[in-house]
């Protein structure tokens, strides 16, 4: 994986991460609104408590698999931080976060540089060179 793949990954991470908060958020109203089960009209010759504890057991299995996948997902997010705070020179460094984290064009970090969008270009090409992928 390239330099720029890697720190293309933050906003696909950032998406993701904001995917899963409105999916817990979801599901914490599941939590507190268990009587909401959609049973079927067949009749049960069983206890309904059974299928509470079915319905809660999977509540249990799907926050467990969203709070391991939300962990992994802010420690992408964590790793492209420490990434850039390693890089010697500030002026790489700001370019690759405002692109890469902050989304800006290349226009706005031009202006934030204070230079031309042309040598934004160059300082671009030699920020991802200089980007520790170790």
């Amino acid at each position: 994986m390239t330099a720029k793949e890697y720190l293309q990954r933050y906003k696909d991470t950032q998406r993701e991460i904001e995917d899963l908060d409105y999916r817990m958020a979801q599901l914490r109203l599941k939590y507190a609104a268990p009587s909401a089960i959609n049973y079927s009209d067949m009749p049960k010759a069983h206890n309904t408590e059974h299928d509470l504890s079915d319905y809660m057991a999977k509540m249990d299995e799907m926050t467990d698999y969203m709070i391991s996948k939300y962990t992994r997902l802010r420690g992408i997010e964590v790793d492209i931080y420490l990434r850039l705070d390693r890089m010697e020179k500030q002026e790489e460094r700001e370019l690759l976060r405002f692109r890469y984290i902050d989304g800006l064009k290349w226009s706005e970090i031009a202006d934030r540089l204070d230079t031309v969008e042309r040598n934004v270009y160059f300082i671009h090409g030699r920020a991802l060179q200089h980007f520790p992928m170790d």
